[in-house]
């Protein structure tokens, strides 16, 4: 199973990026990639062409929440499952290293911030300095409301985040302190709530502003550079990100480019939260949405090679 690690942060920033590559390039030329290539009948120039359901024609990204299933991939469930598999999609939950000295809570659907904050109790130590969800303003869908055992008292991501982390972590009686700006577009916003407590860690909730806010919300590369922006992290800190397994391999390509943007590297291990039951099976996967995952993983690999 293909799982992207960080290489030794003690070795010259030119090595780190050599490493990378070559990690990424064995990916690219894997042959689960190669096959799930076969099976939907195109190649990696064109992928993206032939089944990106994200990128519309004006350039504005889609929510994956609004993009439907595709019954000419559908037939393809049990072919491509062990496939993506193979590429990590599915089964990446347990954290590299035993020690993180910061934490991080990678944003997506109201239910998702809380299963996501939720799993870092299986991962919080006593070297644990830093606690951080990262979010944005998007707006709660109505799809996310459905199938909820409550009714929503939040509705954007940040509030969900926000709501994970009372919930979790037991800060309902902290005060909070909030560095806002921004102006009429959600996307321009950004906002770092921080819980105050006398306990460590330290518990913060950050909402990053976009690159492109005329077309898309933040993305996980605009919360790690707002993110390593307002945090004090050197090349000895361990920075473990939590997100859904489905993610782990092209979320940790947005962080690393985004540190080597920086000219800075730490190290950095990305987790999902799904464990035991709660791993997806070839009968319950989304398939379309891990075809566009490859897609994005396809596509930020480039984007790391163009540094």
């Amino acid at each position: 199973m293909f799982r992207f690690k960080m290489p030794d942060t003690t070795l010259p920033i030119t090595e780190q990026a050599i490493i990378l590559r070559d990690q990424f390039d064995s990916f690219i030329k894997s042959d689960a990639i190669s096959d799930i290539l076969s099976i939907l009948d195109t190649d990696l120039n064109n992928i993206r062409e032939k089944y990106d359901a994200r990128r519309q024609s004006n350039g504005v990204v889609r929510e994956l929440h609004d993009i439907k299933k595709n019954k000419a991939i559908e037939k393809y469930r049990y072919e491509l499952y062990p496939l993506f598999t193979e590429l990590g999609f599915i089964n990446i939950n347990k954290p590299i290293k035993k020690t993180h000295s910061h934490i991080i809570v990678l944003g997506g659907s109201y239910s998702a911030c809380h299963q996501r904050t939720s799993y870092v109790h299986n991962i919080i130590d006593d070297s644990t300095l830093y606690i951080d969800g990262l979010a944005c303003y998007r707006p709660i869908n109505p799809v996310e409301r459905k199938n909820l055992p409550h009714t929503l008292t939040c509705d954007s991501e940040f509030g969900a985040m926000t709501e994970a982390f009372i919930n979790a972590f037991s800060l309902e009686s902290a005060d909070v302190h909030e560095e806002f700006d921004g102006d009429r577009n959600i996307n321009n916003i950004s906002n770092i709530r921080t819980f105050i407590t006398e306990r460590t860690p330290k518990y913060r909730i950050m909402a990053a502003p976009s690159a492109e806010p005329d077309k898309r919300r933040a993305n996980t590369a605009d919360t790690l550079k707002f993110y390593m922006d307002n945090t004090d992290i050197s090349v000895n800190s361990t920075v473990i990100a939590v997100t859904d397994n489905i993610y782990c391999n092209r979320q940790f390509i947005q962080l690393v480019y985004e540190m080597f943007k920086a000219n800075t590297t730490f190290n950095l291990d990305v987790v999902g939260y799904r464990c035991g039951d709660n791993v997806e099976t070839a009968d319950n996967y989304k398939v379309n949405q891990h075809v566009q995952e490859l897609i994005a993983t396809i596509n930020w690999i480039n984007k790391f090679n163009t540094i």
